[in-house]
């Protein structure tokens, strides 16, 4: 038995909560679920299980705003975070049993399964997330996608598909829209809080990195339509977090030639960025597959 808390979140993406709990449960000293909103008849499913379930009130959009609160529920020296669709292999647990007393935190890479395929290119992969760490080594902060503040000692597990944190991320489109319609409202609302100013560039040119550093840089073309259909998706969020701040600020009127320009300066950097990447990159074949699969389905 180690001197491991586990901590998860759940709301009702509990399609892998069981197999997540059954890949801890045996060798850490608790596994405790959060519950933000699980189904009741879930809830009956969990209380046979040897976890201890803290039900936590509030509008909680994603997980990264109570992390630091949570952790006060824990007895034990050292803390793993997991998500409600995330499974430890069994490699990646004797590793961590075996050498986690070395440092004061470690780090994971994921393999990120999204649509049915494991995620090899376009940041999907290492993907690493600190995990476990000494509880007073650690914190949180409550913004979107943060990572904890670790004082101390942090060790990266080697980036092994089996010693990888296996991550069933996004089943289908509606899932991935529907968690990007939630991230995009709770990012645009801090922007908002702050007093942040968010602008349609700013929005416009995020989304354009975003596509040409996954697809190219990041070599997103090799998962192929899924390579592509994900760097796409992705490029979108940061308009969408647009939409929700002017939506936030009334529908705050925008100058016509604000709107021209940021549409202009879009559409010149992303031409130029692509013919960059397939010009000098010898990128050719591989865009040319994807761009067949495009218009042979266009053309159904």
């Amino acid at each position: 038995m180690t001197d491991i808390s586990v901590l998860i979140v759940a709301k009702n993406d509990t399609d892998h909560l069981l197999q997540a709990i059954d890949s801890v449960v045996q060798w850490t000293t608790e596994v405790i679920i959060v519950d933000i909103g699980i189904r009741d008849d879930f809830l009956e499913k969990l209380k046979k299980t040897n976890v201890k379930i803290i039900p936590h009130n509030g509008n909680i959009m994603y997980a990264d705003q109570i992390r630091d609160k949570i952790t006060l529920y824990t007895s034990s020296t050292y803390i793993l975070f997991l998500d409600p669709d995330e499974i430890l292999p069994p490699a990646l647990q004797k590793y961590i049993q075996k050498n986690y007393k070395k440092y004061d935190a470690m780090a994971f890479s994921r393999k990120n399964i999204i649509f049915d395929k494991w995620m090899q290119h376009a940041r999907w992969w290492p993907d690493y997330q600190i995990r476990l760490y000494k509880k007073d080594k650690g914190n949180w902060n409550p913004s979107i996608h943060s990572k904890p503040n670790i004082k101390g000692v942090l060790h990266e597990i080697p980036a092994q598909e089996t010693l990888a944190i296996l991550h069933y991320n996004y089943n289908n489109l509606d899932h991935y829209f529907e968690k990007m319609i939630r991230y995009a409202k709770s990012e645009a609302a801090d922007y908002i809080q702050s007093n942040t100013h968010f602008t349609l560039t700013n929005a416009l040119s995020k989304g354009m990195q975003e596509f040409v550093s996954r697809f190219f840089s990041a070599e997103g073309y090799k998962d192929g339509m899924h390579g592509f259909v994900l760097s796409f998706l992705q490029s979108v969020y940061y308009p969408f977090v647009y939409f929700y701040y002017w939506e936030g600020k009334k529908y705050l009127p925008v100058e016509q030639s604000e709107i021209t320009v940021s549409i202009q300066n879009y559409y010149k950097e992303l031409f130029l960025q692509t013919l960059y990447w397939i010009s000098h990159k010898k990128l050719k074949p591989s865009i040319s597959k994807i761009k067949y699969k495009i218009i042979t389905f266009l053309s159904r």
